[in-house]
């Protein structure tokens, strides 16, 4: 199976790096990520600008474009790859919710659910940023994630968006493995905005905004994938496009 790795946090970010490591036992992997930072620009594309397209190494390239423009410029322009799955992640950070409708993220995915393949997203909840983290037990929640969906099986056109929860504060065992995660599968979205709170500074003719709403503070429906993921469990939406 050929893999097509992508995210919308860089190339060299941390949790592309996971991904890699994790998705080379399922199949052979190229990565096409952003050259920097991508963070919540949906599925925005470059149309009229020209794009630098690079490689740094043997499966390895970086695009000055978004993580939508990766997708596609993968899938038009590695003529000698034939993929047959893109996975888009592992995100520094939930996507869940309303927060697949500005997920550079999930919208990788989407880009290859045109493409007619199927595609995943993972992103990572963090319960504290700012701090270091440690991506070890995201390595294997995401390895865990992903042989469940291979042995549900995959469709084309179909996106599925996965939220590994922050286990940091679980206890392990003296092996140092933590309690088995569970998979809610399907999982629906939760239907609530993210929080909406804003620091607002007088400026001559208005005000000056900045966004100060805490993710962890965001509304949970029961059942919903928010819940879920705030609740140590794995999150599992299936989205058709």
């Amino acid at each position: 199976m050929n893999i097509l790795i992508t995210n919308d946090d860089g190339w060299n970010a941390p949790g592309i790096d996971a991904l890699l490591e994790v998705a080379s036992s399922f199949g052979d992997c190229t990565i096409v990520a952003p050259a920097k930072e991508q963070s919540g620009v949906s599925h925005q594309m470059t149309l009229w600008q020209t794009i630098d397209f690079l490689q740094l190494s043997e499966n390895v390239w970086s695009l000055e474009g978004t993580p939508a423009d990766c997708v596609r410029v993968a899938m038009t322009q590695l003529l000698q790859t034939s993929f047959d799955l893109v996975l888009s992640g592992i995100n520094n950070g939930g996507n869940l919710g309303s927060d697949i409708y500005v997920s550079g993220t999930v919208a990788a995915a989407r880009e290859a659910a045109l493409f007619d393949l199927p595609a995943i997203a993972i992103s990572q909840h963090r319960l504290r940023f700012g701090e270091a983290f440690d991506w070890t037990n995201t390595r294997q929640l995401a390895a865990d994630a992903l042989k469940h969906c291979f042995d549900k099986g995959l469709k084309s056109r179909e996106v599925i968006n996965i939220n590994l929860p922050d286990v940091s504060e679980l206890e392990t065992s003296d092996s140092g493995s933590f309690p088995k995660i569970e998979i809610v599968d399907p999982c629906p979205l939760d239907p609530n905005p993210r929080v909406a709170v804003y620091d607002s500074q007088p400026i001559d003719g208005g005000a000056s905004l900045k966004s100060i709403g805490k993710y962890n503070d965001r509304k949970r429906t029961p059942g919903h994938d928010v819940e879920t993921c705030f609740s140590k469990k794995v999150s599992l939406t299936r989205l058709s496009f």
